[in-house]
């Protein structure tokens, strides 16, 4: 394994590439045992009824035995997953980090208990809440529906919890949302993002397959350009901290034209531009996502503030 950092120095993207040459590492975040549920019946007295709610599993408890609700909303008719903690109820005065995730292309709001599990419950352990929307469903990318559900859950988390920090976690993609938002400060009190084998320019994405982006956009390019998160000027990442993980070789989502173009537009006015490379894991593209990224995210969050 291999980590670098950059924080307002020149970094030109070949020295990403030649600073962060990848090396094996062991999937350990991947093999923690799941949570376990305490007790099956659905019960309210440690978080209220949530407005919207369709659903909840009670009582789960995280690895460390810090106890949760898993709530399932529907916010102006797009789900989101909710993972609150009993010391963290619906409070307007209390403040409260919340860690907003993006589920992958062909994925949904339901990752948050398979895909984001292992870095979720670890946020839950510190007092956070985690959340992921639906983001308008698997194929919407960064289209107007799926930018109008990221705006309408942060009102809905707004109305709710005094939110004193907001991270990002995204995984392939799902990136190029979490950058667009991100990058026009939708969320609140953002405090930094994690990007795995994310996707950070859509322009790319659409060349290198139209038929996986376009009919979220009705095949019109000026659409996608429109929240294209790589038409964004530099300015948008002025005191941001944007960390990375990826394959230098994926082939999916290759990192010149994602991360590191990000990493290397914001650099100079980031407080933080880091990364960390892995090698694939031997998938036939070199696109996969370690287990160890759930580790790595939670250290760069309790870096950035308090966690």
């Amino acid at each position: 394994m291999k980590s670098s950092s950059a924080a307002r120095s020149g970094v030109s993207r070949r020295g990403f590439i030649a600073g962060g040459a990848a090396a094996l590492l062991g999937a350990a975040g991947g093999v923690l045992g799941s949570a376990s549920v305490a007790n099956a019946a659905v019960s309210y007295a440690k978080v209220p009824k949530l407005p919207g709610e369709v659903s909840r599993t009670s009582d789960l408890r995280t690895k460390a035995g810090t106890l949760y609700e898993s709530i399932d909303v529907s916010i102006l008719g797009d789900m989101a997953r909710i993972f609150v903690p009993h010391s963290a109820p619906p409070n307007k005065y209390a403040w409260v980090p919340v860690v907003w995730f993006y589920h992958a292309n062909n994925s949904s709001y339901t990752s948050l208990s398979s895909a984001f599990l292992y870095g979720a419950e670890p946020a839950v352990d510190k007092g956070a809440i985690a959340v992921c929307p639906d983001y308008a469903g698997a194929t919407a990318w960064v289209s107007a529906p799926a930018v109008r559900a990221q705006t309408n859950a942060v009102a809905y988390m707004n109305s709710l919890w005094r939110i004193y920090y907001s991270f990002g976690r995204s995984n392939s993609g799902g990136g190029a949302l979490m950058c667009w938002a991100f990058g026009n400060n939708l969320l609140p009190r953002q405090q930094g993002m994690y990007l795995a084998s994310s996707v950070y320019d859509m322009m790319d994405v659409y060349t290198r397959g139209p038929s996986r982006v376009g009919p979220a956009y009705g095949y019109d390019l000026e659409a996608i350009q429109a929240t294209n998160p790589a038409t964004l000027p530099q300015s948008s990442w002025t005191g941001s901290r944007i960390r990375a993980s990826f394959n230098p070789d994926d082939q999916t989502v290759p990192p010149q034209q994602h991360a590191i173009a990000l990493l290397t537009l914001a650099q100079p006015v980031a407080v933080e531009t880091s990364y960390i490379t892995h090698d694939g894991g031997g998938t036939a593209t070199g696109h996969t996502v370690p287990g160890w990224v759930h580790t790595d995210m939670l250290k760069a969050f309790q870096r950035w503030a308090n966690l």
